[in-house]
This record gives C-alpha cells, sequence and structure tokens, in this order.
C-alpha cells in the first residue's frame, strides 16, 4: 500500500499532490513496516528527523 502513494499522486494537483505523497509519512506507515527492522527504521528515523 506505501507504493501505491506515489502511483496515485499524478491523478492530483498542487496541494493534493502532496497530501497523496504525504499519507504514508502522515501515518509512519514506512516506520511500521520496518518494525521487525531496526536499521531500516533507524534509516527512516533519521530520514524524517532531517526532513523536520
Amino acid at each position: 500500500m506505501v507504493d501505491a502513494f506515489p502511483v496515485i499522486a499524478p491523478e492530483y494537483r498542487g496541494e493534493a499532490q502532496q497530501l497523496v505523497l504525504n499519507i504514508s509519512r502522515g501515518f509512519y506507515l514506512e516506520e511500521a513496516l520496518a518494525s521487525d527492522d531496526p536499521v531500516k527504521l533507524a534509516e527512516l528515523e533519521a530520514r524524517r528527523e532531517a526532513e523536520d
């Protein structure tokens, strides 16, 4: 499901497109998927901190 948002996003424009692109980030979906992988989880957390 996380991979679907970038595929769907081009169907939208402007702010709506950004909202679709940010769904997985906003709901921490990638982190939930990486909960069993400490290395991936650390990478995601570092990327989130760098973006904020």
